[in-house]
């Protein structure tokens, strides 16, 4: 697909490739001078923490855990449960 640039350096991309206004956009200049635009889900930064590989590990070793979900009401019962669980992987 040919694309030339108006007097601002702009392009205008085709409605086939799916990208919609105010979509962002990453873009990539490879070494051999081609330039890669890829549409990207941008993360706020108080969310980060949940991007990490160790957070990624814990919420998928959560969903394959076998041991019963419970309803916490009180600190006692958390105490209690803490406890019960402290030892285990």
């Amino acid at each position: 697909m040919l694309l030339q640039t108006d007097t601002r350096r702009r392009i205008t991309l085709p409605s086939t490739v799916g990208i919609k206004p105010g979509d962002a956009i990453d873009l990539e200049i490879l070494d051999d001078g081609r330039i890669m635009l890829i549409p990207v889900e941008p993360v706020p930064k108080h969310q980060l923490w949940a991007w990490t590989s160790d957070a990624k590990q814990a919420v998928s070793a959560s969903l394959v855990d076998t041991r019963p979900s419970q309803v916490i009401e009180s600190a006692e019962d958390a105490s209690k449960i803490a406890a019960r669980w402290s030892g285990e992987d």
